[in-house]
């Protein structure tokens, strides 16, 4: 018996070895393919990093550029052809090429509907949502949008005095009381751990997001999804299914970690269904926060659908609100931060923020307002256009992502180009908002963080002051037309509510030169390991 099992044993991890060799010599073909390969884009339209020249070689050398240089491919293509108005083909080792427009083809761009070209399929593949969101295969969108649109842009305004409590109190507990001594900061981690609780206290309230294990936890697995992404992306489309589970894992356990704190919750409020909802949805005591909203939105159509209120998908759809609200918004104030500290301006600049902030905030004298509510409400926030154009211009600078629009081509018999180019089903077409932010026809000085930038009409031609929500052909920090961000909003409060918090609070040391962002595969990270110098300020108003 003992022989057999041995044996057996032994098959089976021979068996599993050939397997292993198999998939890392698929996967190593495939790569080698990938390197050279033009995919199916027509011939007519130019391509850029092959320094003039054509066949394979030139095709592997321009697929390694978009790895080791993506920023001087795109100049070059954006000089040499978009300002020509002309498209090109941008290579893209990772997920295949991208037909990029010229800025004056973004109007036929988005005219386009989605059954022809779809933004939401570019992003799916970009984030590979089908295994690193692991509720995806549940529902046909992982993402809530009705309940975003619906729920959490027109709430902003009850949970003001909430994200102001908590922005007082986090960024005393990192970034200290200390009003003699400065303090070295880790940016990105203290903007991580603020964001996070942020969010959180609007998703699922207290004490929950004071929560220092459930934070951790719902951190790490926001940090991971785009590397998991770019590393399942690697394999062909047949091996993912057998190769995700393993790179997904580690991902898998922090999400059921975090499923745990937050499942009691969900099956909490759906027991409570038992009773008449109409009456529960009267009850002024009622929480006001995500897992709520989604159950009301379930509950308020016709037919209700029974998947909307299973906990895994309400749970699921969670995971991925967090990931979309904190990820961004954290990378958005590291380099605002960031841009601040490197400006010659800085000092003046949150100077010119912190008096901004103390008038639009300052309550009216009685008997004007003898009603005790809050200072900080959405139209104190909407009148804050300095605060507003310093995080506007961080976007315009340094946003999180290169592409302004991209989407994928559904249609079965693909897609004609205005130029009368036809390209295929499953080829990406869009535009590249890192170059149309940094055109000096269109931003003077362009290159250079100019923190009021908008607050007059010389941002891009535009008249008044330019509110970092509002997307534009000019301006794609969250994309532009109908599929914009459509958490926007709730991240823009989120974001001035923190930034004027800073600078009522404290003072940030300059620095000679900003640390760089890195790019990986059209992602921008910021300087993650980087430090700043801040302390307390004295006097407070």
């Amino acid at each position: 018996m003992a022989e057999i099992t041995k044996t057996m044993l032994g098959t089976t991890l021979v068996a599993s070895l050939l397997a292993l060799l198999a998939i890392i010599a698929i996967t190593s073909v495939n790569l080698i393919l990938r390197l050279f390969s033009d995919s199916s884009l027509p011939a007519s339209l130019p391509r850029v990093g092959r320094g003039g020249k054509t066949g394979l070689i030139a095709q592997a050398k321009a697929n390694i550029a978009s790895i080791t240089n993506l920023r001087a491919l795109l100049d070059e293509g954006y000089a040499k052809y978009s300002k020509n108005n002309q498209a090109y083909v941008l290579p893209y080792f990772i997920n295949g090429p991208h037909v990029i427009l010229p800025n004056t083809q973004i109007g036929w761009l988005l005219e386009q509907p989605d059954s022809v070209l779809s933004q939401e399929m570019v992003n799916r593949q970009f984030l590979e949502a089908e295994y690193t969101f692991f509720h995806a295969n549940l529902v046909d969108h992982p993402v809530h949008p009705e309940v975003i649109q619906y729920q959490l842009t027109k709430k902003i305004h009850t949970f003001i005095d909430d994200i102001v409590e908590e922005v007082n109190l986090c960024l005393g507990e990192s970034w200290g009381l200390d009003t003699e001594e400065w303090r070295e900061v880790s940016v990105y981690s203290t903007m991580l751990n603020l964001i996070a609780r942020l969010s959180t206290r609007v998703f699922v309230g207290l004490p929950l997001c004071r929560n220092p294990d459930f934070l951790k936890v719902c951190s790490e697995f926001i940090r991971n999804v785009v590397l998991v992404a770019v590393a399942i992306n690697v394999f062909p489309g047949f091996l993912k299914p057998l190769v995700a589970p393993i790179f997904t894992l580690y991902d898998y356990i922090l999400y059921r970690r975090c499923s745990s704190f937050i499942m009691p919750i969900i099956r909490e409020r759906l027991n409570k269904l038992t009773e008449s909802h109409e009456k529960l949805s009267h009850d002024p005591q009622r929480p006001n926060d995500y897992v709520q909203w989604a159950i009301d939105h379930a509950l308020a159509k016709r037919i209700v659908n029974p998947r909307e209120l299973d906990p895994r998908v309400i749970s699921g759809r969670l995971s991925v609100l967090c990931f979309a609200a904190i990820q961004s918004s954290v990378i958005t104030l590291t380099n605002l931060l960031f841009d601040l500290a490197a400006s010659p301006e800085c000092a003046a600049s949150l100077a010119a923020m912190r008096d901004e902030v103390i008038r639009e905030t300052a309550p009216p004298p009685p008997p004007r307002d003898s009603s005790g509510r809050s200072a900080w409400s959405k139209a104190s926030l909407a009148r804050m256009t300095r605060v507003d154009s310093a995080l506007r211009e961080s976007m315009r600078m340094n946003g999180f992502v290169e592409r302004g629009i991209m989407k994928m081509v559904v249609a079965p018999d693909g897609v004609v180009l205005p130029d009368g180019t036809r390209i295929p089903r499953g080829a990406k077409v869009g535009v590249s908002g890192y170059c149309i932010h940094r055109d000096e026809e269109i931003y003077t000085d362009a290159k250079r963080y100019d923190a009021f930038r908008f607050t007059t009409n010389n941002g891009a031609g535009g008249e008044g002051p330019q509110s970092l929500v509002s997307t534009s052909e000019t301006f794609m920090g969250f994309s532009h037309g109908s599929h914009a961000c459509p958490g926007r909003f709730f991240a823009a409060n989120q974001l001035k509510i923190a930034l004027a918090h800073i600078a009522l609070l404290y003072e940030i040391e300059e620095i000679t030169e900003r640390p760089a962002n890195k790019w990986l595969f059209g992602h921008l990270g910021p300087p993650m390991s980087k430090t700043l110098r801040v302390k307390r300020r004295k006097v407070l108003v």
